[in-house]
């Protein structure tokens, strides 16, 4: 028998404290109580895969292995089904499908005109589907569905210096990663603004790699977060098979996710390289694109989703400009922000021209860190400026 590893099993009760945490955000329980079901059921499922190659192979139990996490949790998933965010977390969950698996049994492997067939038996933790459903939908409600910018450049020719990037506002894998970000929920700067604010600047600084002028430029649209990337496809060598010569192509994609405001790089991922292998030489590095657009969409959600769910449950930087602070003003401010409840540190980055810019490692939400200090009784400050994580305030 094929044992996968087991992941860690959060307790149940973080997955009670993370429903209960995000109905009482919205007044109302949006996730309907699923119905009890047992902690591991077996399941018997069947996936399909193109191709009669050890490839195929595994990527047939592959989706027999998700069909069966589907199966196993089908009674929890139809209640959720009418939920808001259940496009997205659905997607983010079912992305690490294997990953619920405690163990499975391949029972026979197929090939039926080029296509191959397995059929598994798979033990399937239920309790751990429901729990991760429980943080992932919270942590997207926490951080408000942060709103997201593509800026993913593509290259499909060489140059002297290496892959030469085109500036193409509707290229192939930004195109398919926002369509596929928007069917999940995911919410992307709208067209009009990103027409307004022009879209091509933050391209040309995509190709530059300049994660500053990215995350600044991101600003200009109002986007929370910018997806950078760097698209590659080239053609890799002639293949004879069975007589015919095929042309072989890859293609892999570099991204970064960059905070707006902070110009904070939040996650790192590199997709590929994979191959296609076509009949014809040309438009074969498109192929490669399309391809790699469509593998790497659903993993790239689960990425931006986690670095989400690490900004929201851990303590994180938020960067303070105040207006009107003197260093002597800056020490009665220190003495009694660290007071705050979530406050973790306060310091001090630098007092210019009479600003003082601060970093405070905060626990909680900026809104309500704003209230906090707001409310301070001896250094009076009223908030100008909020966002996901930097204040502007100026002093009384």
């Amino acid at each position: 028998m094929t044992t996968q590893p087991i992941r860690p099993m959060l307790a149940a009760a973080f997955a009670a404290a993370a429903l209960a945490a995000f109905a009482a955000h919205v007044g109302a329980a949006p996730f309907a109580a699923a119905p009890q079901t047992p902690v591991d059921q077996w399941v018997t499922a069947t996936g399909k895969a193109a191709g009669e190659d050890d490839k195929a192979r595994d990527e047939a139990i592959a989706q027999a292995l998700r069909t069966a996490v589907e199966e196993a949790c089908g009674v929890f998933l139809t209640a959720q089904a009418k939920t808001d965010d259940y496009k997205a977390v659905y997607d983010k969950v079912i992305a690490n499908a294997v990953g619920y698996v405690r163990e499975h049994k391949v029972d026979k492997v197929t090939v039926e005109q080029g296509v191959t067939v397995a059929s598994i038996r798979a033990r399937v933790s239920t309790r751990k589907f429901q729990e991760d459903w429980a943080s992932i939908a919270h942590t997207i409600h926490q951080e408000n569905n942060p709103r997201v910018v593509v800026a993913i450049v593509e290259a499909v020719h060489e140059a002297a210096g290496g892959p030469s990037y085109e500036v193409k506002e509707n290229g192939k894998v930004a195109s398919t990663v926002e369509n596929f970000f928007l069917s999940k929920g995911i919410s992307l700067v709208d067209a009009n603004m990103a027409a307004k604010a022009q879209k091509r600047d933050i391209l040309l600084a995509a190709v530059k790699d300049d994660v500053a002028a990215v995350a600044s430029l991101g600003a200009r649209f109002s986007a929370d977060v910018v997806v950078l990337g760097h698209a590659t496809a080239k053609f890799g060598k002639e293949l004879r098979i069975a007589g015919q010569t095929m042309y072989q192509y890859t293609a892999s994609l570099n991204v970064r996710v960059v905070q707006s405001d902070s110009a904070r790089v939040l996650a790192v991922e590199t997709y590929g390289p994979l191959t296609v292998n076509t009949m014809q030489k040309g438009g074969g590095e498109d192929k490669a694109l399309d391809k790699l657009a469509t593998d790497c969409a659903p993993k790239l959600l689960a990425a931006v989703i986690e670095a989400w769910r690490k900004r929201a449950n851990v303590s994180k930087t938020v960067e303070l400009s105040i207006t009107g602070m003197d260093f002597a003003l800056w020490k009665t401010f220190k003495a009694e922000a660290e007071k705050i409840r979530g406050v973790q540190a306060v310091r001090l980055r630098e007092i210019t021209e009479g600003v003082a810019n601060i970093d405070i490692e905060y626990r909680y939400d900026n809104e309500g860190l704003a209230d906090r200090l707001s409310e301070l009784k001896t250094v009076k400050l009223k908030v100008t400026e909020i966002t996901s994580n930097r204040l502007r305030l100026k002093t009384e």
